[in-house]
């Protein structure tokens, strides 16, 4: 190759990459940033990966009257099935309380303790945090390396980083575990650095991701609903709970377990024949979880937040059919108690005694009609100072 022709391709280089900074520049530029507010709008109750992934999106919509809900694939729920979820609960009443959810399909404690200490720097409003969890997070094995990078937010790693009040401690285990599910060294020493090269990575990583972000909560922003703003009351629980009832038995017609007739028919039935038994090697016991649970309570207490935990049952009988057997659900219910009975100040909401309850599971794992009733009725108590 002549000079001439290096020089040609080389000056194609300098432009091309030109070019790509202006683009990149007019983008940031023509999106919102992550943290630009409308009060005007709800978007507590909206499902988005990307609105959870945003720290600055999250921490703007949080006024003195919202609660910080943790959760999974349970907020995915549409009200079409469920007339009860939150969105219909507290989303369309000026009941004193929002409910900020956060969280998406796979979610786990580990996301759960990340996301949190990157929400709490600074502070949350009433100092409370609601975490939902299920024996579906429980599984022997854990979560698997590439389901957990699929969720796996920079953005939140690198604000729980940025955590002054996390303890040094938890740090390096929340690390471990990072390790562990397989997250790269130069993302985590990008997160956290130590050295210069380390900062330089951490600003390309964190312009990528806000870049990302931004783009990707649009379509979070077009979820949003508008504000409830009519005179606060408080929720009339019996009533609503007579509205499930209703809507549970219109909706549950075609299956003696009381779910969803959509999900029976469309999913459930066609399977059953199938899933005699298919699941009894399953013991619950061989999962990081629990430990990971406990290093959430642990964030917890080193930030001075109140938690609750929310114990969601399953389908009892579903569950006896597909060889988990009520022994080891409620060993793995034990366990789980006695975690949270570590720590002085976390409070549990236990509805593991449900699992044979018609209605209060919409599917086999996910709260349904009355389920939700009594699940908002406990964050609602707890929000407001009861136990």
């Amino acid at each position: 190759m002549d000079a001439r022709t290096l020089h040609r391709r080389l000056a194609a280089v300098v432009v091309g990459l030109a070019v790509a900074a202006c683009v990149v520049a007019a983008t940031f530029v023509i999106l919102p940033a992550q943290g630009q507010h409308d009060d005007k709008t709800e978007y507590g109750y909206v499902y988005s990966g990307a609105k959870s992934s945003s720290v600055e999106f999250v921490r703007a919509n949080l006024t003195d009257d919202t609660l910080l809900v943790l959760g999974s694939s349970e907020f995915s729920t549409p009200a079409s099935s469920v007339p009860q979820v939150p969105s219909q609960t507290f989303g369309t009443h000026n009941y004193g309380l929002r409910l900020m959810l956060v969280g998406e399909a796979f979610d786990q404690c580990l996301w759960h303790t990340i996301a949190l200490g990157a929400l709490a720097d600074g502070g949350l409003p009433r100092n409370k945090v609601t975490l939902i969890i299920g024996l579906g997070q429980y599984t022997d094995g854990g979560v698997d390396a590439s389901t957990f990078s699929s969720r796996f937010s920079y953005s939140l790693y690198k604000g729980f980083c940025s955590n002054p009040s996390i303890p040094q401690e938890i740090r390096d285990k929340v690390r471990q575990r990072l390790e562990e599910q397989g997250i790269d060294q130069t993302t985590l020493r990008a997160a956290d650095p130590a050295m210069p090269l380390d900062s330089i990575d951490g600003l390309v990583m964190g312009a990528m991701d806000d870049l990302k972000l931004r783009n990707d909560l649009s379509s979070a922003r077009a979820k949003g609903m508008p504000l409830a703003n009519d005179p606060v009351q408080a929720p009339d629980w019996d009533a609503l709970y007579e509205q499930a009832l209703a809507d549970a038995r219109r909706m549950s017609t075609t299956n003696e377990w009381g779910v969803e007739d959509a999900f029976y028919t469309k999913q459930l039935a066609p399977a059953l024949k199938s899933l005699s038994g298919a699941r009894s090697e399953e013991t619950y016991s061989d999962t990081p979880e629990y430990d990971d649970l406990d290093l959430f309570l642990s964030l917890c207490d080193a930030c001075g937040i109140e938690p609750l935990i929310v114990v969601e049952p399953t389908l009892g009988p579903y569950y006896d059919y597909i060889g988990i057997g009520s022994d080891k659900r409620g060993a793995a219910y034990d366990r789980i108690r006695s975690v949270v009975a570590q720590h002085p100040a976390a409070q549990i909401a236990d509805f593991s005694n449900k699992e044979y309850e018609r209605y209060y599971l919409f599917d086999i794992v996910h709260f349904g009609w009355t389920g939700w009733i009594d699940a908002q009725k406990a964050i609602y108590e707890f929000a407001n100072g009861g136990a």
